[in-house]
């Protein structure tokens, strides 16, 4: 005789002293296996591709922000708060280990955990070399004015570059060309927007109330003016970091829309009251009110995350400054 024990969850019946399973019990059970056994593995997919990406560290924010870019941020990077303050972007990298000041990073906290490797910019940093080789494999990506030492390399190819490499690095490189050609169609929707200026630009960041840094090929600033169409107004010299420090003076010379950075350090409303004092107020662009002034929410040596930012800014405010110029001369007529 058989007895059937309903109560029991798993339907067993005896028969002959023998339990067996009832056949749709039996399948929803194996079924039931079958999903766990997938949940399982796909947990263990997870936490193997997890474990496959690549820990990075990084000294140069151009780097960072690339890698965070297209989706693999570093795992360490020296100097994250200066950045941070800098580019006005706080908790930017959220889950990356500061290693405290740029130019003097915690290669003792480094070591504790090392990455796979260590990302640095020559010429900064070249001095650690010995040290850091002893950490992990270093790679270097020389940027701007130092990508090249014949001075013949194009700043847009050596950032798009730097991008590529870092994907190939990271194990990116689709989600790499993809903000390249982003970055690049969002660059040509700009540069279709400015058609209607034409004047050259300068850019200047006010240091005091008798010095003023001028930007040129070697930066951000530089490279985005090129990108842009727009005829850069400062021909003079320039540093090996893409910039020169000058008094007010050659500046009086200069006929063009100047575009004032703010600084990242001074206090808000700082530049313009730099132009209400002292010899600034006597540019003749200041003068004529030929000039506008832009946020710094970027780093002026980063890649093309801090081009975005900068180009966003100029644009947005120079086509604000020509709309306004175009009311002032209709009103006046």
């Amino acid at each position: 005789m058989a007895l059937l024990y309903p109560q029991n969850t798993g339907m067993i019946v005896t028969y002959q002293n023998r339990p067996f399973y009832h056949p749709a019990r039996y399948k929803s059970m194996a079924l039931s296996i079958t999903l766990l056994i997938s949940l399982l593995m796909s947990n263990v997919l997870r936490a193997s591709d997890g474990n496959s990406e690549v820990p990075l560290a990084t000294f140069d924010f151009a780097i960072a922000e690339t890698l965070n870019a297209i989706g693999h941020p570093p795992k360490f990077l020296s100097g994250l708060e200066g950045y941070e303050t800098y580019s006005r972007q706080e908790g930017i990298l959220p889950h990356a280990t500061n290693l405290g000041y740029r130019h003097l990073p915690n290669l003792e906290l480094l070591s504790s955990d090392p990455p796979q490797h260590i990302l640095i910019s020559p010429p900064a940093h070249a001095s650690l070399l010995p040290r850091l080789r002893k950490i992990a494999d270093v790679k270097e990506y020389p940027l701007y004015r130092h990508a090249d030492i014949e001075d013949v390399h194009n700043d847009w190819d050596t950032i798009e570059e730097l991008t590529r490499q870092l994907g190939d690095l990271a194990g990116q490189p689709d989600a790499a060309e993809n903000y390249i050609e982003q970055s690049n169609e969002h660059f040509t929707s700009l540069k279709r927007t400015l058609t209607g200026i034409d004047s050259p630009v300068l850019l200047v960041r006010l240091m005091d109330e008798r010095h003023a840094r001028v930007y040129g090929a070697g930066s951000v600033e530089g490279m985005m003016l090129n990108r842009l169409g727009l005829q850069n107004a400062w021909q003079g010299d320039l540093g090996q970091w893409g910039m020169t420090t000058v008094s007010a003076t050659p500046l009086f010379d200069i006929d063009a829309k100047l575009v004032f950075l703010d600084s990242p350090y001074g206090p808000d409303g700082g530049v313009r009251q730099l132009l209400s004092d002292g010899q600034w107020r006597h540019l003749p662009s200041v003068k004529q009110g030929n000039y506008t002034i832009i946020p710094v929410n970027y780093w002026s040596w980063g890649g093309l995350p801090a081009a975005r930012r900068f180009a966003d800014s100029l644009v947005s405010r120079l086509i604000e400054s020509d709309n306004i110029d175009s009311a002032s001369a209709d009103t006046s007529q």
